[in-house]
């Protein structure tokens, strides 16, 4: 065969070898998004059940220099899904995200002052965990502030995005605020992602016993 001959056949095995990834990556797509939409339809499903049992949440969150946090009860969990977006209004047929938002909740309200030092903190505190509250600077009789006025509800607002990485089978989760305060994040194959693993995800955030932390990869 001649060299022309060899590197035309050459060529053709190429571009067939090209073409089946392509194939095999649309597959392992509409796979990945196939999950992610079963992932949603649970937490659909998930916070309709969520807004009529109205559960307790059993444990204590403590609120650092603040106080702690009982007799909470999880409610209003929101579970969406958005599209990949490619200009403008123009979405793609991919999932970029599915997400679970839901509160930790009791009537009782914080009502507290404290001097600046301190107020500082406890608002860094309040900051970094998202908690809703309403702080007001308090003057003495020369006029100056010498302390803060701290409103704080007894609400804690969590949440789960999970996102697939990039040219990958693998789904990032990020939790906030899940059965206690803090951020984490986790890594899973989209396979593994099954009805037993959101179980127990779901069971830790309604701080049921779960076995989630053999399950999670991180």
């Amino acid at each position: 065969m001649s060299l022309l001959g060899q590197m035309k056949l050459q060529a053709q095995q190429s571009l067939e070898e090209k073409n089946n990834q392509v194939k095999l990556s649309a597959d392992s797509l509409a796979l990945r998004n196939a999950k992610l939409k079963e992932v949603f339809d649970y937490w659909r499903e998930f916070s309709e059940l969520i807004r009529v049992i109205e559960p307790d949440f059993s444990h204590v969150i403590s609120l650092p220099s603040i106080g702690d946090l009982s007799g909470l009860k999880v409610s209003e969990p929101f579970a969406e899904y958005r599209y990949r977006l490619l200009s403008n209004e123009t979405f793609s047929d991919d999932i970029s995200h599915v997400s679970l938002f839901y509160f930790y909740k009791a009537p009782q309200v914080f009502k507290f002052e404290r001097e600046l030092g301190i107020a500082q903190r406890i608002k860094d505190v309040l900051w970094r965990y998202g908690i809703v509250h309403t702080a007001e600077d308090v003057k003495n009789e020369h006029a100056r502030v010498a302390a803060v006025s701290f409103i704080i509800p007894w609400q804690v607002k969590g949440s789960i995005f999970v996102t697939p990485l990039p040219d990958s089978n693998v789904l990032h989760f990020s939790l906030k605020n899940i059965a206690k305060l803090g951020e984490m994040e986790l890594e899973m194959p989209f396979d593994q992602v099954d009805a037993t693993f959101l179980d127990e995800l779901s069971k830790l955030l309604l701080g049921q016993e779960n076995s989630f932390w053999k399950l999670a990869k991180f």
